[in-house]
C-alpha cells in the first residue's frame, strides 16, 4: 500500500497570510505546534503499511491479525504429558518395565486423556500457525496445501505426504514441538487447520 506522507511545515507555511509572512516568531510558534502531526503521522504510516504484515506483527497487534483470519493464540487441549509413542515423537516414551513400572509414558485411551492444558503460542509459532490458517481458509485440499500447512505448523521443512489411496494418505513429520500431532489430531475438530477433503483419512508414521 503507498501511502504518501504530508509536509505539514510546507503545507501550514504556504497558507500563511502576508500579515505573518515576514514574522519569525509567529512561524516558529506554528511550526512547534505542527511537530506532533509529524510524529503521529510516522505512526499511522507505518500501521498502513504493516497492519496485516504478518512478520512485522507482534503481541496483541498478532492477536488482531489471527482473529481476522479465526486463529487463536491459545491451544486448548494441548497435552504436556508424555505419552506411549514411536521414538522421536513430541513427548515420547517408551513401555514401563515389571522392575519399574513408574517409567515410560501414559497410554492414550478413552481410560486415560488428559484433556485439561492448554498451550500459548509464542509469536514466532504464532505467525506460522496464522500463515497456516489463512491456506486452510483457501484451500481446495490439494497435497500441496497439505505439505504446507505441515511445513508451517511443525517449523520445518521436513514434511512428506504419500497418497496410498484416493481415501488415505500417509504423513511423516518432524515434529519436536508437538504442534503438528496437535492439529492431525483435530482433523474433526471446529478449528481443524489440516487441510484434506471430506472422507480422507490422515495416518502419521513414523
Amino acid at each position: 500500500m503507498q501511502v504518501q506522507k504530508i509536509d505539514y511545515d510546507e503545507v501550514a507555511l504556504s497558507r500563511v497570510t502576508s500579515v505573518f509572512k515576514e514574522s519569525p516568531i509567529f512561524q516558529a510558534v506554528l511550526l512547534s505546534l505542527l511537530q506532533p502531526l509529524e510524529s503521529l503521522q510516522d505512526d499511522m504510516m507505518y500501521l498502513a503499511k504493516n497492519m496485516l504484515n504478518i512478520d512485522e506483527a507482534k503481541d496483541y497487534h498478532l492477536d488482531f491479525i489471527g482473529s481476522l483470519v479465526g486463529q487463536k493464540r491459545l491451544l486448548v487441549d494441548f497435552n504436556t504429558e508424555p505419552y506411549f509413542g514411536f521414538e522421536g515423537a513430541y513427548q515420547a516414551e517408551t513401555l514401563g518395565t515389571i522392575n519399574n513400572p513408574n517409567i515410560g509414558g501414559y497410554w492414550n485411551s478413552y481410560s486415560y486423556t488428559n484433556v485439561a492444558t492448554a498451550r500459548r503460542l509464542n509469536d514466532e509459532e504464532y505467525r506460522r500457525v496464522i500463515k497456516a490458517r489463512i491456506i486452510m481458509n483457501n484451500t481446495n485440499c490439494s497435497v500441496d496445501d497439505l505439505v504446507q500447512v505441515l511445513n508451517l505448523v511443525t517449523g520445518n521443512q521436513k514434511s512428506t505426504v504419500n497418497r496410498v489411496s484416493h481415501r488415505v494418505l500417509k504423513v511423516r513429520i518432524s515434529d519436536p514441538s508437538g504442534l503438528g500431532a496437535y492439529f492431525l489430531a483435530r482433523t474433526d475438530r471446529d478449528d481443524n487447520i489440516i487441510p484434506v477433503a471430506l472422507g480422507v483419512r490422515i495416518d502419521l508414521v513414523n
